[in-house]
């Protein structure tokens, strides 16, 4: 029974979405003859995400959810800078954790109008264009991102290890106003966010090493854990899995039958 296979590009956004926006990306899924598993792990990002003609605000997660797509779906959708969500989406995205919210109960009739311009736009193209033009007709509405969430998170993502007193004093606020913004901004706090960007770090060191030559302890340390028992405490934590089980089955999604 063959399974369908998932391919998925990044492209930049246009320049006018650049300072709220980290790309667009589009998600094919092949043919096959059962249902496409297709886990989402916590990122510290937020996405609105066109499924066929649904579309959805993916908050920032905590934990992985499994999304299921059947063989020929094509999933597009517009992913959010790390803190610079809030303006455009008009909710800060601590409202937004761990939930996926149609995007007509976020913006009413806009929303739904969003939403049944993306049923009828046809392909996958078509579709990502329609949320683009969705989004650049509310920039004349919207405040710049908060650059307190932002630039933290942008420290953060270069070196998860900083303490909160060194990012506190580098925004000039007490270490309870920079959670604070961070919260409202990117949906968690700044540990919280420490801990995904590290396990995000880790994730793309297994995933650009040979599967046969991945040596979890080597890796672990070169992504800051502590030990590889530190690595597979936060994998269970934030992926359901304990590492080494994680990436075979990413193996697996990801080989095509023989």
């Amino acid at each position: 029974m063959p399974r369908p296979i998932s391919s998925y590009r990044e492209l930049p956004p246009p320049a006018a979405l650049a300072p709220y926006v980290s790309c667009v990306w589009v998600q094919a899924i092949g043919a096959g003859d059962v249902a496409y598993d297709h886990p989402v792990l916590p990122d510290g990002c937020t996405d609105i995400v066109s499924v066929d003609g649904d579309v959805m605000l993916a908050g920032p997660a905590t934990r992985a959810v499994t999304e299921r797509f059947e063989p020929g779906s094509v999933v597009v959708g517009v992913r959010f800078r790390a803190g610079a969500a809030p303006p455009l989406l008009g909710f800060d995205a601590s409202e937004l954790r761990d939930r996926g919210t149609p995007i007509a109960e976020l913006w009413g009739r806009a929303g739904a109008t969003l939403a049944a311009r993306c049923a009828d736009g046809g392909g996958g193209s078509a579709r990502l264009g329609v949320l683009v033009d969705g989004l650049v007709r509310r920039l004349d509405e919207v405040p710049a991102p908060d650059p307190v969430a932002t630039g933290t998170a942008a420290m953060l993502a270069a070196n998860p290890a900083l303490p909160v007193h060194e990012l506190a004093d580098e925004a000039a606020l007490s270490e309870r106003q920079l959670r604070r913004r961070v919260e409202l901004g990117v949906g968690y706090p700044p540990r919280t966010l420490a801990r995904i960007f590290r396990f995000q770090r880790f994730l793309r060191a297994a995933r650009a090493a040979a599967p046969k030559g991945r040596d979890l302890a080597r890796l672990a340390a070169e992504s800051g854990y502590a030990d590889q028992a530190h690595l597979t405490r936060e994998s269970r934590r934030l992926a359901g899995l304990p590492p080494a089980a994680l990436l075979d089955w990413e193996t697996r999604r990801m080989t095509p039958d023989d």
